[in-house]
């Protein structure tokens, strides 16, 4: 796969005091260049919605409602998800991968691609010299190992040239901040 081939998608679930519940997703191209942006209106659950749902009124808004309808409302074809928020990798999806992407302050590994093993579903990943490794969670049940672990790794150290692969989550937190607090 070219590099120009590559679309890293990045979502973020984020929950305001005052607002309630809103998400979006961001598509970039290799070098982090925005593609497509979408984002939710905020979601403030009634008060029976709160007592029905109860303790999993908030999973239920970040994965069924929030999520679902970004993907839903997506332009750009996605295979690869990436997110920081661990429950969205509950996100049911044949066609879809999620996995949590998140920095790390860990030693360097010693050459660009390196993966280091944290547990069966977990990793460190080297993308870029000098650059602390990323660390990927997958879904409970996924064996960092085949096919479809090697794609991932592919795409990241490929974009790890261009990026700071795990960059635009911020950029993406920030937006919904803006958002949440009316300043667009």
């Amino acid at each position: 796969m070219s590099e120009e081939n590559i679309k890293l998608a990045y979502g973020i679930t984020y929950s305001s005091s005052t607002k309630g519940y809103l998400g979006a997703i961001l598509i970039t191209d290799y070098k982090g260049f925005p593609l497509e942006f979408r984002y939710t209106d905020p979601i403030a659950p009634t008060k029976i919605q709160q007592i029905l749902y109860g303790e999993g009124l908030e999973k239920y808004l970040k994965i069924d409602v929030i999520t679902d309808s970004l993907i839903k409302a997506l332009s750009e074809d996605i295979s690869i998800l990436f997110v920081q928020d661990e429950d969205l990798l509950e996100y049911k999806s044949k066609d879809l991968f999620i996995l949590r992407l998140s920095s790390t302050k860990s030693t360097p590994l010693s050459s660009v691609g390196d993966i280091q093993k944290i547990k069966k579903n977990e990793v460190l990943l080297q993308t870029a010299h000098a650059q602390t490794p990323v660390r990927l969670l997958f879904r409970e049940d996924f064996e960092c190992e085949g096919e479809k672990f090697n794609q991932i790794i592919d795409k990241l150290v490929k974009a790890g040239a261009f990026i700071d692969v795990d960059e635009p989550l911020t950029r993406v937190a920030k937006t919904l901040e803006l958002v949440c607090d009316q300043k667009l």
